[in-house]
């Protein structure tokens, strides 16, 4: 008999995108969907976190520059994710105290955008297999 590994966590659930920039919003939703990957987006925080909490979605990317996110809205949905599921922080500045401030909350990823699709793809993927410290900054 062999034992069975659990599956990783997340695993066959969507992707939540938070973001209230339209053109971000079709443009990763546009390719997580080609990837055939599933995905959610809400433009709201309280939205975000509601369905973090009903552990209805297995990753979640987040750009800080929408108005209803900070910080601590981040800390809380990583909080609230199931252990090992992971949260990327989207981001259109780059500095060390962001920098800082996304490992000590324990985000996977940190990347900047515009980020083409391909390498947030990429990122998701390296991400929800539980690399962390991820950065994409080029």
């Amino acid at each position: 008999m062999c034992a069975s590994t659990p599956p990783a966590a997340g695993k066959g659930r969507p992707t939540l995108l938070v973001s209230a920039n339209p053109d971000v919003v079709d443009l990763y939703v546009l390719a997580l969907r080609s990837a055939r990957m599933g995905v959610i987006s809400v433009s709201a925080a309280d939205e975000a976190e509601q369905l973090v909490r009903d552990q209805s979605v297995g990753a979640v990317i987040v750009d800080v520059a929408n108005p209803s996110v900070d910080w601590a809205v981040c800390h809380r949905m990583r909080e609230l994710l199931e252990p090992g599921a992971p949260l990327i922080v989207l981001t259109g500045w780059i500095d060390s105290d962001a920098r800082r401030i996304a490992d000590d909350i324990g985000c996977a990823a940190f990347v900047a955008k515009p980020a083409p699709p391909e390498r947030l793809l990429a990122v998701l993927q390296r991400a929800r297999a539980g690399e962390r410290d991820i950065i994409s900054l080029d």
